[in-house]
């Protein structure tokens, strides 16, 4: 599971909540808001899928700017002693 954190500031106060039922559509987790920012997590299997899910983002109406956070990689919830994950495929 690939886990990505940051915030959205949008561009008025009024435009919180429908960004954020926007986030709820595309299944990205709000976990604070205050003011003009809200704070997201995505969850997605694949790299990929968490960098469509962040492009997204910035064309939802209202939303000034995106700030990634926090991203985790690929293998990173592995057993550090399985070395396979570095093996040429």
């Amino acid at each position: 599971m690939i886990v990505a954190s940051g915030f959205i500031e949008v561009n008025e106060e009024r435009d919180v909540e429908t960004v954020v039922k926007a986030l709820e559509e595309r299944e990205v987790e709000v976990t604070d808001r205050k003011d003009e920012k809200i704070v997201f997590l995505i969850e997605r299997e694949a790299t990929g899928q968490v960098k469509e899910t962040l492009d997204s983002l910035k064309n939802i109406e209202g939303v000034r700017s995106v700030y990634l956070a926090y991203f985790s990689l690929e293998g990173a919830d592995r057993d550090p002693e399985d070395t396979s994950f570095f093996e040429a495929r």
